[in-house]
């Protein structure tokens, strides 16, 4: 009891300098499915981005799991607006620059097409206050396979993976699913061009994926063994009932990544992972991901010597609750990475994201960064802010 009145009275405080200093996370939340259906954003939400339990039934489905006679009632397409800030961009060799961006501007549109297919789109038509933004996410599904259970994805599409690294309420994405060993950059929480084939059966979310590039389209360079290319099998089973709030599973990675002398680097990882979605008792969110990585051939060290076969480790722990009748979420995560070849490193961060009053589409995040960073040393926290807006553009 003491703990959690705790809790509440920092995270009263927390909220409190957010609003004052002026605040502000980057994912997708679909303010057009909360309109056709006439509900709140905590049906999907445990607070915009983050999905509840049944939010991610409805993410593995390709959104199939929603009825499309209602969703023809309102327009498909919305869009987002992001102002940014992070007190680590433009660092120097002592003292990091606070850095802000205004443009970024996203068109998105999602639904159904036809009877059996779905789609999701979502491009940038300004980035970091420059024109010609990247695509970000472009799949179309089919749903009528294997009785309706089975959905098959094609196009730039999300990674087998827990929900999380999709769909969160911390800015900073996480450190575990993107650790660096040697030259390769595991890319197990990326968008990326390929297929996937996602069975869901009651309890059972079962899928299977072939990756190529996050790249804004596919090119020949991602079938060429040129360095840099990285072609991925990811797979992930879960338990994760629709209605239930805990969802326990595993997701792992094989593939080839070419290094700097033309050689691959064949790899693979295996993680497990829990989420249990915060209790009306009281009880926070965890989740909680630990994850083992082998390279065979990673790559060469700064003075040009090949480094040997490396087996990487990382884990990440995070505590989440929601605040305000769901209008605010606090969150602490602890992560820790280790690549095999004598680098460690440690993570933290607080975020505290809230949905500003008497503006529907609009939600602010804050982000205190505590822990160990290779590029800041200044020993004090950093900083990140964002204020995103989405609204649909058209009944």
């Amino acid at each position: 009891m003491i703990a959690r009145t705790a809790f509440r009275v920092f995270s009263s405080v927390f909220l409190a300098a957010a609003l004052v200093a002026g605040t502000g996370m980057t994912a997708q939340a679909m303010p057009i499915f909360a309109k056709a259906y006439g509900v709140q954003c905590s049906t999907c939400h445990t607070m915009v981005p983050a999905l509840n339990a049944y939010g991610r039934y409805v993410q593995r489905t390709g959104y199939a799991s929603l009825n499309r006679d209602v969703l023809k009632t309102v327009s498909p397409i919305w869009i987002g607006e992001q102002v940014n800030g992070d007190s680590t961009g433009g660092v120097s060799d002592i003292t990091p620059t606070h850095t802000s961006s205004f443009g970024n501007l996203a068109l998105h549109s999602a639904g159904y097409f036809a009877p059996d297919w779905t789609f999701h789109v979502q491009q940038w038509l300004l980035q970091n206050d420059s024109g010609g933004g990247s695509l970000d996410t472009a799949w179309v599904t089919y749903n009528n396979l294997f009785h309706k259970d089975g959905h098959l994805f094609i196009g730039k599409i999300e990674a087998p993976g827990p929900s999380p690294f999709s769909q969160w309420s911390d800015i900073s994405s996480f450190a575990t699913p993107a650790i660096t060993v040697g030259e390769h950059a595991y890319q197990i929480d990326g968008n990326r061009w390929g297929t996937k084939i996602a069975y869901v059966h009651g309890a059972l979310d079962a899928e299977a994926a072939w990756l190529l590039s996050g790249n804004g389209f596919v090119s020949s360079q991602d079938f060429d063994t040129v360095p840099g290319t990285d072609k991925t099998f990811q797979w992930k089973v879960a338990s994760a009932h629709p209605d239930q709030p805990l969802e326990v599973g595993a997701f792992g990675s094989m593939g080839s990544y070419i290094i700097s002398s033309g050689e691959a680097d064949r790899y693979s990882s295996f993680a497990g992972y829990l989420q249990r979605d915060p209790q009306s008792s009281g009880i926070p969110g965890v989740l909680g991901i630990y994850q083992i990585g082998n390279d065979s051939k990673p790559g060469f060290d700064g003075d040009g010597n090949m480094l040997p076969s490396a087996r990487s480790s990382a884990l990440t722990a995070e505590v989440y609750e929601p605040l305000f009748d769901h209008n605010a979420i606090l969150a602490f995560r602890d992560e820790y990475t280790n690549d095999g070849l004598g680098n460690r490193m440690h993570f933290q961060n607080i975020d505290l994201g809230f949905n500003v009053p008497r503006m529907p589409y609009l939600h602010a995040y804050l982000e205190a960064g505590l822990g160990a960073n290779s590029t800041t040393q200044s020993g004090g926290p950093t900083w990140r802010w964002l204020l995103w807006w989405t609204t649909p553009i058209a009944q």
